[in-house]
């Protein structure tokens, strides 16, 4: 399971609150991300480790996650904080995942709350390069025509 969380939805998250009778106090602005394709009626929030208390699991390092109502509930009544919610997730069938990867579908980079939570999605792509010292401006468009 994987989430990906680089892609705004046009949700806002003060709808999502609205719409789950949750307090919201966060920025008027703030967009649900479209985690992935599969069940996006489902949804998930990520979110830093200073969030302590909550119900969720850490992924990796300081960051963490939940799918719980109370956990979203709690995020969003604050003013500030480093989370994010994402509606549905990104799967994969056994093996499907690493044959990608070994294919060079994916560029695997480490998972850091700076990334996930504290990048705009639209920079995402390139400070996940940038962790793997690779110049995004360095890259040249490109496939097969199998892909």
């Amino acid at each position: 399971m994987g989430v990906v969380v680089n892609r705004i939805s046009p949700l806002l998250v003060s709808d999502l609150c609205r719409d789950h009778e949750l307090e919201y106090a966060g920025k008027e602005e703030k967009r649900v991300r479209a985690g992935g394709p599969v069940s996006p009626e489902h949804g998930l929030v990520l979110y830093g480790a200073e969030h302590e208390g909550l119900d969720g699991q850490q992924v990796v390092g300081d960051l963490h996650v939940s799918a719980s109502k109370e956990s979203l509930a709690a995020l969003c009544s604050l003013r500030s904080g480093r989370f994010h919610c994402f509606s549905g997730h990104a799967g994969w069938g056994p093996g499907q995942l690493e044959r990608e990867i070994g294919e060079g579908t994916w560029v695997v980079s480490p998972a850091s709350p700076k990334t996930v939570l504290d990048t705009p999605p639209e920079e995402v792509w390139n400070e996940a390069l940038r962790t793997l010292g690779i110049d995004p401006t360095a890259m040249v468009p490109g496939g097969s025509e199998e892909a």
